[in-house]
């Protein structure tokens, strides 16, 4: 199997990009981050936000230029950084099939343009930079100068320098001093919701709650479950960061280690992996693209009460009150 190339400062051509107009759509997390470190390294960055948006104080306080969405049309580089469920109507009414060629769309998440949710304009380039981190991180580390790695990929490159313009947009938000992971819109895809879904955000917090659950039935306090589990879960994370999984479970007592090991074989079985096979076809085959649209398109009330079930379970609460605690210390 053959290595992604990662790209590191000396790959990149910091000053392509500098003369380009740029529009950062949206000011969430990404968004800003995005827009803070490309105005930091120089670069001819505006944002763009809908009239209503919460966001626009905050952008003319941190001294950014702020512009209505039709800025678009005068911009040699678009940035996609609104929801993902927004980014095909927003698409279709700004960019109308007779535009200009001779443009860079860049999206943060590969999903519209994988599933083909949005078919962009043959005459554009069209750029996946995704940083391996939130927003508030990616800011962070550019401020302290350390940078934050990043996925890089190339979907349409009419101009022959779609490449160029995408290393150079991730140096200037500090991803050549991390590492610019080279891949394909599909493999960030396909990889961002399965690790999402199965590990990062559905796993970690459905498997939380299932093991708190059964602390709770076999009448350990809801306050000792918590600390058993919600409360560590930071330290062992980035144990597994330092370590590895298996270079953290050395790090624990021999008998978290040996328990642990044990019981990896009973829960992880064959039915289990069977069950990731089966989320991860159906990421694939684009089911969840298609479940995730529909229910956006009625304002998510599938989503809504999903989230309204886990804010009602009881880690969740215990979670809430040990939160409070801290708050009032």
């Amino acid at each position: 199997m053959t290595l992604p190339r990662i790209y590191f400062g000396a790959d990149c051509d910091p000053e392509f990009i500098l003369k380009k107009q740029i529009t950062v759509i949206g000011y969430g997390s990404q968004g800003r981050a995005f827009a803070l470190n490309l105005r930091d390294s120089g670069c001819n960055v505006q944002v763009a936000l809908r009239e209503n948006s919460a966001s626009r104080q905050q952008v003319l306080s941190e001294r950014l230029p702020l512009r209505s969405m039709a800025a678009v049309a005068k911009s040699d580089i678009v940035i996609f950084a609104i929801p993902d469920h927004e980014q095909p109507d927003f698409y279709r009414s700004h960019f109308p099939s007779e535009d200009r060629g001779n443009r860079v769309l860049v999206f943060l998440h590969g999903l519209n343009i994988h599933f083909g949710n949005i078919v962009p304009n043959p005459g554009y380039d069209v750029v996946l930079l995704a940083p391996h981190g939130p927003g508030k991180d990616l800011r962070d580390n550019y401020v302290q100068g350390k940078g934050m790695s990043c996925f890089l990929a190339v979907a349409q490159d009419v101009s022959g320098r779609a490449l160029k313009a995408g290393l150079s947009l991730a140096a200037a938000i500090g991803a050549d001093k991390a590492g610019i992971y080279e891949t394909t819109f599909e493999q960030e895809t396909l990889g961002d919701l399965f690790g999402e879904q199965t590990l990062l955000v559905g796993g970690l917090a459905g498997l939380t709650m299932a093991v708190f659950q059964t602390m709770i039935e076999n009448g350990i306090p809801p306050e000792n479950a918590y600390l058993e589990t919600v409360h560590q879960l930071r330290m062992l994370a980035s144990m597994i960061e330092e370590h590895g999984p298996a270079g953290m479970i050395e790090h624990v007592s021999k008998t978290a280690a040996y328990g642990s090991l044990e019981s990896m074989q009973t829960l992880f079985n064959q039915q289990f992996g069977d069950k990731l096979q089966e989320i991860f076809g159906g990421i694939k085959a684009g089911e969840f693209n298609k479940r995730l649209m529909a229910d956006a398109a009625k304002g998510f009330p599938v989503l809504k009460q999903l989230l309204k079930a886990a804010h009602e379970d009881q880690c969740q609460l215990t979670a809430a009150k040990f939160s409070r605690n801290k708050d009032e210390s």
